[in-house]
């Protein structure tokens, strides 16, 4: 009893709201009754039929989500407590008048029941949300959500192709060979005198030559 005063004046509303939705679905929600042989018969079909097994699945979700609050365990989602119970309150809601307006053949009493402890869940669930903060709260909660639901994309994109890298500067061309040296220019030999030859060089001078 301690740990259900705990909770919130809203997560109360919605705990005992979705039990009593829960119970209330196994009954008949549309009912036809007849006699045959003179005798009375009557044939229906539950909250769960149709429509109503997402109605259904959804208070069970929503009580054991509340009763794992009451056990003092720590279940991390990605939203707040305060969002978790509003949706799920505002799907109950939507579900159960979906149910109520879809399948308005040969209608009991059950339905009725059911249609108002749905609007007593929303109603929870809205309070839940006023002591959490309020609307702007969730506003808030949900653009940081969408925010961090952006930045792992933009991670995960592709890095820019980096340019092509510059091309490499040509190669110095080779130095060229050194000149041959100059070869040496030949001595010219002496010309004959014009007009005579010359004296051939082992005869004397005419001193020494004999009488």
């Amino acid at each position: 009893m301690e740990r259900f005063n705990a909770l919130s004046r809203g997560m109360q509303v919605m705990l005992v709201g979705s039990v009593l939705l829960l119970i209330d679905s196994f009954f008949d929600w549309q009912q036809v009754s007849g006699t045959v042989f003179g005798e009375e018969i009557s044939a229906g079909a539950s909250g769960w039929h149709g429509v109503g097994f997402i109605m259904g699945i959804l208070t069970i979700v929503l009580i054991a989500w509340i009763v794992v609050r009451l056990a003092a365990a720590h279940v991390k989602l990605p939203v707040s407590d305060a969002m978790t119970g509003a949706l799920l309150g505002f799907l109950i809601l939507l579900f159960t008048v979906i149910k109520f307006f879809v399948d308005n053949e040969a209608r009991h009493w059950p339905a009725w029941v059911g249609l108002i402890l749905a609007v007593v869940i929303a109603v929870g669930a809205w309070w839940a949300v006023q002591e959490a903060g309020g609307v702007d709260t969730l506003r808030s909660e949900a653009s940081t959500m969408q925010s961090s639901m952006s930045r792992p994309e933009a991670a995960g994109s592709p890095p820019a192709a980096s340019p092509p890298p510059a091309a490499p500067p040509p190669a110095p061309e080779p130095p060229a060979a050194p000149a041959a040296p100059a070869q040496p220019a030949q001595p010219l030999e002496p010309s004959a005198p014009a007009g005579g030859t010359a004296a051939p060089a082992d005869e004397p001078p005419p001193e020494n030559r004999p009488a």
